[in-house]
């Protein structure tokens, strides 16, 4: 008697786990061997400079495809050949649609590479050729300095983002990075140059200068400044009026 629960007991289990993998064996069937769900709608969302032809063109998809049987993986790799985008997400939605999210990178400064100018990125990574209105957003930058590069990069991205420090971002023409000093000459052809070795930090420099910059407009001298140089004895700095 106890034999035969014991084996009544062990078919219901193999019961179970056979009717769960019948059923998961259909829904995969369903899911990779039918077409019962194809693509028929690519959705692509936060796209700006790219456009959504550019964006579907990348992926190879032509409708039709079984839905499941897309590539996520390999359809974001070809999307991110694009050097304008940083960011995929694809998602399948029920019952035949893609969405496709992208993140664009974000223009940091501009590089010039054999006569040209381009846009970079917070990595130093061309974006794309610049346009001629793109001077009055982004300052053209040089690095001449490989060690201090990613801390320099990561400087600009601080200072693009503020917008209470003097001069604004869009105010500086061109940001070099030299051996042994960081250089900003404004658009109004002031130099600045900040210290490349030192126990304060950029930023710390950078809000000094917004109060001797706030100083010489409330007195009206900013217009005969030449120079402001912070390479001095920290907490010290030098400004030379134009001959």
């Amino acid at each position: 008697m106890f034999s035969l629960i014991k084996n009544l007991t062990k078919n219901k289990y193999l019961l179970v786990i056979l009717s769960i993998i019948s059923i998961f064996t259909g829904i995969v069937y369903l899911l990779y061997f039918t077409d019962l769900f194809v693509l028929k709608e690519i959705k692509v969302l936060n796209n700006k400079k790219v456009t959504e032809k550019e964006i579907i063109e990348l992926t190879g998809l032509k409708g039709g495809e079984r839905l499941f049987s897309i590539p996520i993986r390999k359809i974001k790799e070809k999307i991110l050949l694009n050097s304008k985008i940083e960011e995929v997400v694809i998602v399948r939605h029920l019952p035949y649609a893609l969405e496709i999210k992208i993140k664009e990178k974000e223009p940091l400064a501009i590089i010039t590479q054999d006569n040209r100018g381009y846009l970079i990125d917070k990595k130093g990574v061309i974006i794309e050729p610049i346009l001629p209105e793109d001077y009055q957003f982004y300052p053209v930058v040089e690095i001449k300095n490989e060690e201090f590069k990613e801390k320099f990069l990561n400087f600009l991205v601080w200072l693009k983002n503020q917008k209470n420090y003097l001069p604004v971002y869009e105010n500086l023409a061109i940001v070099i990075l030299e051996e042994d000093k960081l250089i900003f000459v404004t658009k109004n052809d002031i130099k600045i140059y900040f210290p490349l070795f030192s126990e304060k930090d950029w930023t710390y420099f950078y809000k000094n200068l917004d109060k001797i910059i706030a100083y010489l407009y409330e007195k009206e001298l900013i217009e005969k400044v030449e120079l402001i140089r912070f390479d001095y004895p920290l907490g010290s700095a030098l400004i030379k009026f134009r001959g």
